[in-house]
């Protein structure tokens, strides 16, 4: 029997190793494999859907063999769409073989993922297991699959400019995947450009924004969700992307929001934006910001502060207050690390760099949901005449 899903509150990776799969002699036939799948996918249906994003300052195309499966994954990413123009730096194909005419593409045989070096999920043991398919010359070669709840594979050839997303359903892709989708292929790919994910929210003006941060339950989505509609503009809640140089910047990724059922009463305003009303016994709440919010969103903006929040019992206005450089780490890695969970030295040293070049302060939140992005809004203001350094 299926596993149920897991509760709203569960869906967040674990985190894990690497192993190799397949050898450097079998990437050929993965290769093979995979293109032959979606060869099948597209012929099977009205052949490929494109469309095209400028992800900081990268030009990505989207493949579809079919177009219910672009319209899932690509939703969160409209507001970065861009006009085709120049050849894409990366071109994601993506699929589903839930026809029986189409043959799924290569897979990991999961079932010892148990043995030392497997790469787990601990926050959900259904969402199985991750690999390093290894080298083939220069063409690293990057993988991911998750048996639950419907098995998928993500494929990474960085050298070839392309890349994989398969789908055993798209009716069953869950729904943190649909509001959040390719998160390690784009992972891959960003950080070698000098792009780095991160687990926060981001929210500000074209002068300068600030980067929210903090673990499950710290209130960094309510914070973010809060300034849709004020002078600050979003730029993500779960994952956004930074450069360090020439300064630090904040790139938006996708569109989408993620609050917990039980804190939508205090955002009212987003019920009617809700794409998922009717699930929230399963889900945490979903809304597209740029959709009905178009104005509200930003593609980035110069980053000035981290922000580390926390609920503080019993306050009504929402409270900025010093924080050391080390406290800003604090808030921010832990939760970076354990969702992305590759190079964690790596990662940890991009973080550190960051808190370095910018300072951070406590976000204490409060009862007042609109006192918030005042607060935020103060502290920019301070920021951008140079009263904080």
């Amino acid at each position: 029997m299926r596993s149920p899903l897991p509760r709203a509150d569960a869906d967040r990776p674990g985190s894990g190793s690497y192993r190799d799969w397949p050898s450097s002699s079998g990437l050929a036939a993965l290769r093979e494999g995979i293109v032959a799948s979606f060869a099948a996918a597209a012929c099977a249906g009205a052949g490929t859907v494109d469309r095209q994003y400028l992800v900081a300052g990268h030009r990505l195309r989207l493949r579809a063999a079919q177009a219910d499966v672009m319209g899932r994954l690509s939703r969160t990413f409209a507001h970065l769409e861009t006009a085709p123009g120049s050849e894409p730096d990366l071109t994601v194909h993506l699929w589903d073989t839930r026809s029986r005419s189409v043959p799924a593409p290569p897979t990991p045989d999961v079932g010892d993922e148990q043995a030392p070096g497997a790469f787990f999920y601990a926050s959900d043991p259904r969402l199985r297991a991750g690999y390093q398919l290894g080298t083939s010359g220069d063409a690293r070669v990057l993988a991911v699959y998750p048996e639950a709840p419907t098995p998928s594979l993500s494929v990474l050839d960085d050298a070839a400019g392309e890349a994989w997303y398969w789908v055993a359903d798209a009716r069953r892709i869950p729904y943190w995947e649909e509001a959040t989708p390719l998160r390690y292929l784009l992972d891959w790919w960003l950080r070698d450009r000098g792009v780095h994910q991160l687990h926060a929210g981001a929210v500000g003006r074209p002068e300068g924004g600030v980067l929210v941060v903090g673990k499950s339950g710290s209130g960094k989505s309510t914070a973010t969700l809060s300034t849709i509609g004020t002078d600050l503009r979003y730029a993500g809640d779960d994952y956004v992307a930074i450069t360090l140089e020439p300064r630090p910047w904040v790139h938006s990724l996708y569109g989408s929001g993620k609050l917990m059922p039980d804190h939508v009463g205090r955002l009212p305003f987003l019920v009617d934006g809700l794409a998922n009303a009717e699930r929230l016994e399963v889900e945490k709440a979903v809304v597209y910001v740029h959709e009905r919010w178009p104005d509200s969103v930003a593609n980035g903006f110069p980053l000035l502060a981290i922000l580390a929040a926390r609920v503080v019992p019993g306050l009504v206005h929402a409270r900025i207050g010093e924080a050391s450089r080390l406290e800003g780490l604090a808030a921010l890695a832990p939760s970076t690390v354990f969702q992305m969970h590759t190079r964690g030295q790596d990662s940890l040293a991009r973080m550190r760099r960051l808190a370095e070049a910018v300072p951070s302060f406590v976000l204490e939140l409060g009862s007042d949901m609109p006192s918030i992005p005042r607060a935020i809004s103060g502290l920019l203001d301070r920021l951008d005449a140079g009263a904080v350094r």
